[in-house]
């Protein structure tokens, strides 16, 4: 390992899909890396909490403007690509947590950053938050990182 580049997000982000497969950057939760040379590779490993009683929804790592780690959408249907499902928490009080790791090729030696993506069928989508977070209920509130790591090749 070269270097390492790491996020910490404490502060809760919502926001509302209006429509299933919209989706959204996690405002905060991304890192920026400058590979000392384009052999290397960047290890991406994120550590996501959400709390979305109800709705599905996933998660995925962009290098710029391009979805990375992810899986296909070819066939029929309405697939979403995505690096990880969440795991939908058994009440609204809770909050549940993913994560997921790959190695990732910019091919650069300039400054690179990877943001965090979520999508979901519409409703809306939390991180660092339970569904229920108002005073008096017992919700929770997290928090999610974002670790990027240049490895030799």
């Amino acid at each position: 390992i070269i270097q390492v580049v790491n996020t910490i997000k404490t502060d809760v982000f919502t926001t509302d899909q209006s429509s299933s497969g919209d989706e959204t950057e996690i405002t905060g939760l991304n890192a920026t890396i400058t590979p000392s040379s384009n052999a290397n590779k960047i290890l991406i490993s994120v550590v996501l909490n959400s709390g979305n009683h109800g709705t599905t929804y996933g998660f995925y790592p962009k290098r710029g403007s391009t979805k990375i780690l992810s899986g296909s959408t070819s066939g029929i249907g309405n697939r979403q690509a995505v690096s990880v499902p969440s795991n939908i928490p058994q009440d609204t009080n809770q909050i549940n947590g993913v994560s997921f790791m790959g190695l990732d090729t910019p091919s650069t030696t300039s400054a690179t950053t990877y943001q965090i993506f979520g999508i979901c069928d519409g409703g809306t989508l939390r991180v660092n938050r339970s569904q229920d977070d108002y005073n008096g209920s017992t919700g929770k509130r997290t928090v999610s990182t974002i670790t990027l790591m240049e490895v030799t090749t």
